[in-house]
C-alpha cells in the first residue's frame, strides 16, 4: 500500500508519539524515533492484513444531472452585439 506519513512528536518526557496520518487512530508511544517507525510498521502490516478499502458513492448514478451551468453554454453564440463586447474587451487588455 505504498507510502504512508508518521507524525513523530516528542512529548516533554522524552517519548514519542507516532500518529500514522491516514489512520487517526493508529498511534504508538516508543523512546526513540528508529523504535517508532519500526513498529508502526508492523502494526499498519497486521492492520492492513485484515483489512480492506472499499470506495463507496453516496450519489446514485440514475440522479447525477448535467452541471446546471450547461444550459447556458452558447447563448451569445450568434449575437452580434456580445462579439463586438468580447473585442472590445480584447483590445483593453492588449493596450493594459
Amino acid at each position: 500500500m505504498g507510502d504512508w506519513n508518521i507524525l513523530l512528536e516528542t512529548t516533554d518526557d522524552g517519548n514519542i508519539i507516532a500518529t500514522v496520518l491516514e489512520v487517526s487512530n493508529l498511534q504508538i508511544s516508543e523512546t526513540t524515533k528508529q523504535g517508532e517507525v519500526a513498529k508502526v510498521k508492523q502494526l499498519l502490516r497486521e492492520r492492513l492484513a485484515k483489512a480492506e478499502i472499499v470506495k463507496v458513492s453516496l450519489v446514485d448514478e440514475s440522479s447525477k444531472s448535467e452541471n446546471p451551468l450547461m444550459k447556458f453554454a452558447g447563448i451569445f453564440q450568434d449575437d452580434a452585439d456580445f462579439a463586438d463586447i468580447i473585442l472590445e474587451i480584447q483590445m483593453e487588455r492588449e493596450v493594459d
